[in-house]
């Protein structure tokens, strides 16, 4: 189980069903068989990011992630890594590993590591810090709690380069397609779901103008292979069904 986090001022609320890191974070965590199951918005308030993270980290468990989005740079208002800190009782400090990576980086641009900088090397103490090849950027670990930058392409390389980090049991799934419509067949398809509720079912109507292959596609997602294939005759016997699309 995962929950992800994102910081206001990276994703708007407005944004959330399109942003790029979302998207990706779902489809990564779908196939290595963890369920996302919330994404919550919160401001560049302290206490907010603070009791999020916290009531989420209890929520989900030791055997559960809860990951963030942004807030981990070098102005006043990236306030992840104190957030976090305050939320699990640990001081702020320099992470000699990342410090030393962030000066090779920056002199090899002709920068200083001013204390700005630094910021972003600021860690909640006894954190894990987990690398990313190419870049000195820590993935940082607080119990449960994943650090991820609001960056939509350094968020992406850094979450599949510790993809490992993130894994449950499979998830299996199959499709059906039907010509009845949604109001046709939900009678029997809620039936069909009361009756199998180690399944998730879902309808979706064809939305493509002039596509007539189908009108609603059935998908069942599950863990236990007996209880899908069941799910799966239970639908076939009350609803006609075909299994692939004409070409």
């Amino acid at each position: 189980m995962a929950w992800c986090v994102a910081e206001q001022d990276v994703v708007t609320t407005s944004a959330v069903c399109h942003h790029p890191s979302l998207l990706h974070t779902a489809r990564m965590l779908y196939a290595r068989g963890v369920d996302l199951v919330r994404v919550e918005v919160v401001p560049d308030v302290p206490d907010d990011i603070a009791s999020t993270a916290r009531a989420l980290s209890e929520r989900v468990g030791p055997s559960g992630a809860v990951l963030t989005s942004g807030g981990i740079g070098p102005t006043h208002d990236d306030v992840t890594y104190e957030s976090l800190a305050a939320a699990f009782g640990a001081p702020l400090e320099l992470h000699a590993p990342t410090v030393d990576k962030m000066r090779v980086h920056y002199e090899s641009q002709g920068k200083s590591l001013n204390a700005a900088r630094l910021r972003m090397a600021t860690l909640p103490a006894g954190c894990i810090v987990h690398e990313t090849p190419g870049s000195w950027v820590p993935l940082v670990q607080i119990q449960n709690v994943f650090v991820l930058p609001g960056v939509p392409w350094l968020y992406k390389q850094m979450l599949e380069a510790n993809r490992h980090l993130f894994t449950g049991p499979q998830l299996l799934t199959r499709t059906l397609y039907t010509h009845s419509g949604e109001g046709d067949l939900a009678a029997a398809l809620t039936a069909v779901a009361q009756s199998h509720l180690d399944v998730q079912i879902g309808s979706y109507p064809n939305t493509e103008r002039g596509d007539k292959r189908y009108t609603t596609k059935l998908c069942f997602d599950g863990r236990d292979a007996a209880a899908l294939d069941a799910a799966v005759a239970a639908t076939r016997a009350a609803i006609a069904t075909f299994d692939e699309l004409p070409q």
